[in-house]
């Protein structure tokens, strides 16, 4: 894949996946330096995604155990 922006229903896991191929393609050399900046790239975004996700999820789990009460059983 490209440097392009992920589709809407991208989930979690699959970006996971791509940044799991992306780095085992650079630890078995198979990329060229042209391919490894690309494939750097892309592994930004997908890593700037999975942030995004997890930032999120995170809120909405503090969100939940307030609202039960229970914001300090971390």
């Amino acid at each position: 894949m490209s440097d392009a922006p992920l589709p809407e229903n991208t989930s979690y896991d699959d970006a996971v996946r791509e940044l799991q191929d992306i780095l085992q393609q650079m630890q078995s050399s198979e990329l060229g330096i042209d391919a490894l900046t690309s494939k750097l790239q892309r592994a930004s975004t997908l890593l700037d995604f999975c942030q995004q996700r997890l930032t999120k999820t995170e809120a909405e789990v503090q969100a939940v155990l307030k609202r039960l009460g229970l914001e300090d059983a971390e």
